[in-house]
Order: structure tokens, then sequence, then C-alpha cells
């Protein structure tokens, strides 16, 4: 590996500032769901450093760490596809005397998916491993399905590369203007060319002066103001008036030069602004404080700034941790329910994939609502065999919000698929009509979902409820605040899915 390379990853991984750091919920997730689907003991997120191989996160692997000598990922970064297999790493001249081969734990089959950033640097992977050779290698989808993970281990170092850049920022901005005021409050004070509250107090007799800027920024008439400590006082709001009291004391007690409080100003109408209030102090040879003298800031929007970007951050991480339960949950389901591990790994794929395919219809748009017939039509892609009639979708254009979108395309979904095994869609001469309409009743609009298969085998009900089924009658129909009846008729499966548009149309957060 060239120097420029290594240089690369090792900046990139100084960058994440990830090395060393404790255990995740989130990481730790995104393993065990990839030794699900692989079906395989041990899965890792491995950060390839200078000197050794670090996992981030680790099922069936009792070491943390491991010697670059050791390291199979650092022989994936390579992978031009994203992805190294080798069924076999006793076979492997570049694996075959590795000790974590030839010695316990003896591995034999390793995959792994290239964590790689936009611009091109790999400085790990998520990786699979088995005590036994695997001939065949990864099955397609488990290879895709790796690839998609290792997707959302990126999407997890993102965000708190973002989250620790924000911060970084907001704090860098906070010291530059801190210093900025500080260096530039004597010529304010001789200038008077300013629109921020400059006042001048002597903690001695307790007068303050105000400059115009209390008339001109919070409203008061010169009649109402009191040059007192105690008019200061009683305009701070209720639950700030302590603590800078306290910090005014405090300030004048010790043989502090400066003093700064951040709190809550009220103005005359009655509404409060976030100042940002800095002053320095004046002391005589003996230390006694004099005077004080400083500059109040209107800092209400940069509050408001910050409090909006803590609450995207907050929402954006409540979303992928979400989704990934959402994503347990549907695996957990799926594993409990059927009858090998062959069926259980196709359910869950195609479960998967028709999850992802309603983000991907979410995200194309603005991630708070999505066309109902991009839903439906992107549900049964997989079973449109392009010939006229096959398939019949109609209903009026409409936008439903993210939690109806993803439940949608999961029922439909399960619908498709059990009239692909059992219904319409198995035979040649099988039809499905999937239609909505919008009905005018006393409590508000309803919407009306009617999902009807003609011309396949006769159907009879089930004799037990599967995952699927109670997925369409229960979940579903919780998620919009509707009804859904099911009826197995001879002619073909029909449901009939009835909720308040109010319900379709919701726009809370995913899973919320």
């Amino acid at each position: 590996m060239s120097d420029s390379i290594e240089t690369a990853r090792l900046q990139v991984l100084r960058s994440y500032g990830i090395l060393d750091t404790p255990r995740e919920p989130a990481f730790d997730d995104i393993v065990t769901l990839a030794t699900q689907i692989c079906a395989v003991p041990v899965g890792l997120v491995s950060l390839v450093a200078a000197d050794r191989q670090w996992f981030k996160a680790r099922h069936g692997f009792p070491s943390c760490e491991t010697p670059l000598s050791q390291s199979v990922c650092a022989h994936a970064l390579g992978a031009a596809d994203g992805l190294l297999v080798i069924p076999d790493l006793t076979a492997d001249p570049r694996t075959c005397e590795n000790t974590l081969v030839t010695e316990p734990p003896h591995i034999r089959f390793y995959a792994g998916a290239v964590l790689r950033t936009e611009d091109g640097v790999s400085f790990g992977t998520l990786c699979v491993i088995d005590t036994e050779p695997r001939p065949d290698g990864l099955k397609p989808d488990q290879a895709f399905a790796l690839r998609a993970l290792a997707q959302q281990v990126m999407a997890q170092l993102e965000l708190r590369r973002a989250v620790r850049e924000r911060e970084a920022a907001l704090a860098a901005e906070r010291q530059a203007r801190d210093a900025l005021a500080i260096s530039e409050e004597r010529y304010r004070l001789s200038s008077r060319a300013t629109t921020d509250l400059i006042w001048d107090w002597n903690p001695q007799t307790g007068r303050i002066h105000w400059d115009e800027g209390l008339s001109a920024l919070y409203g008061y008439r010169p009649a109402e103001i009191e040059p007192s400590t105690d008019w200061w006082y009683d305009h701070i709001h209720p639950e700030d008036g302590d603590r800078v009291r306290r910090s005014v004391r405090a300030a004048i007690a010790d043989a502090s030069l400066r003093w700064s409080e951040r709190y809550r100003f009220r103005r005359a109408d009655g509404t409060y602004a976030t100042v940002l209030n800095r002053a320095i102090i004046v002391r005589t040879a003996d230390g006694t404080a004099t005077r004080m003298t400083g500059v109040m800031l209107d800092a209400t929007q940069q509050a408001e700034a910050d409090a909006h970007r803590e609450m995207l951050s907050q929402e954006l991480s409540h979303r992928l941790k979400n989704t990934l339960a959402m994503v347990q949950a549907i695996a957990s389901q799926t594993l409990r329910d059927a009858p090998d591990v062959a069926s259980a790994r196709d359910a869950l794929l195609q479960r998967l994939l028709a999850l992802g395919k309603a983000h991907d219809i979410l995200l194309a748009g603005n991630a708070e609502r999505a066309r109902m017939e991009a839903v439906i039509r992107g549900a049964l892609a997989l079973h449109d065999n392009a010939r006229p009639g096959r398939l019949r979708i109609e209903g009026p254009a409409l936008d439903i919000g993210p939690k109806a979108a993803l439940a949608l395309a999961l029922m439909i979904h399960e619908l498709a698929t059990n009239a692909a095994k059992f219904g319409a869609l198995s035979a040649a001469a099988g039809h499905v009509g999937v239609t909505w309409e919008i009905e005018a009743l006393p409590d508000g609009p309803q919407l009306r979902l009617s999902w009807a298969e003609s011309g396949g085998p006769s159907v009879v009900p089930p004799s037990r409820k599967g995952f699927g089924t109670r997925l369409i009658e229960r979940a579903f129909a919780g998620t919009v605040a509707g009804a859904v009846a099911l009826d197995y008729r001879e002619t073909g499966l029909h449901c009939i899915l009835t909720a308040p548009l109010a319900g379709f149309q919701g726009k809370d957060g995913i899973l919320n």
C-alpha cells in the first residue's frame, strides 16, 4: 500500500474520531443483522489503522483489535467493486499463512464490504467470517444486503462526524465572537457607533447607566428605565435570575477582570430575548471592584438557530435508530415464523427490498411525503411481467406521509408475495387490481383501498396466520388508524382497507 493511500486512510479515521470509542448499539445492531442474513457466526465493523485493525462493533469475536499482520480486511480495501469474498482462506496466498487461519480460531471463510468515503478513500470493512469454507461464497442477495448494511455503517459515521464538526464550529464561533467583542468594547464606548446595548455599573452604589440601546433594541421608554441593579435583576427571567446574581457576586468577590453570562431579558412588550452580557471589571490597586463596563448582545436568533440544529440532529438520529428498529422487528418476526433458514432468508431479503424501495421514493422527494401510486408500483415491480392487464393500478393522485408509505409498501409486498405463491399471480391468466378512492363521510374524508385477485386458482383461508397476514391485518391498519378486511373468495383474494384520509397523510417522523 502506497504512503499516500495510507496517509489518506489515517486522515479519514482521524476525522471520524471513532478509534477506541465505546461500543454503540447502532453499530452492534448492524453487525448482528449481517451475521443473520449471511448465516455466519462472526461479524465485525473493522477499521484499519496504522499498526492494527480495531473493531467498532463485533459479534462472535472476543478481541476488540488484532495486529495489522492478522488483518484480512486490509486486503479488501482495494476491492474495485467494494466487496472481497475469499471462499477458503487456507487456499488463498494472501491469507494462507495468517495466524488467525493457521491457529485458533481457525477462520476459513471471509466476506467484507468496503467502508469507503465519497471521494474514494477506503478505511475499513463490514465483514462476516465463518470457520468453515464456502466454495460458492455469498449468494447475490447476501452480497447485496452486506453492501447495503455497509452503507448504513457509513451513514452512522458521517452523522457522528457532522455532529462533532458542528459542535467544533459553534465553539470556534463563540470564541471568535467573544474575543472580538472584548477587543472592541473600549472602541464602542468611545465611538457610540453600535447597535448593541452598552451599560456601565458602579458596584459600590448600585447605579447602572444604560445607553440608548435599551430603548432601540428592547422597546423601553426612557421614563420606564431605572438606573439601578434591582431594575436590571427584575427584568431577568425568573428561571435565570438567581444564577445571574450568583455569577455577578462571584465575579466581584474574586480577582476576575471579566464577566460573562447568557440569560433571558424581558422586553417592554413582555417577551424575552436571549442575551449574551459581557463586561470588563475595573479594580483598584487593592483589588476592589469599582466599575463594570459591559455590552449586552441580543443572541435570540443564535439561540434559536442552535436549538433548531440540535432538533435536526436529534431527528436524524431518531430516524436512523427507528429504521434499524423496524428492520430488526421484521427480521425477528420473519425468522420466528419461517419453516427453514432458506425460506427465512428469502422472505427477509424481499421485505427489506420492499422497505428500501419505499425509502428511495421518500428520499427522492422531501422525506415527508410520497406519491401513493409510486409506492404501490415500487412494491409490485418484481411481479410486473409487462403483460397488459396483469396489474391494474388506478386511483386519484395522492400524497401520503412517511409512516403510511413504509407500511403500505410492506403490505402490498406481502399481498403480492402471497398472490405469487398461491393466488392470481401464480397463474398465467391471473390478474390483480389495486384501486383506491376518497369517500366523503360526516366525520371527514375516508380513503378506501382495494386489492382484488382474479383468474388464479381457487383460494381457501389459511390454516394459520403467519407474520405476513398479521402485518396486513394489524400493523398497517394501526399505522393509519383504519381497518383491514380479508375475504378469501373462491375467485381470488379480496382485501379492503378503509381509513381516515388524515391517517394516510400524517407527516409524523418515521416510526414515531
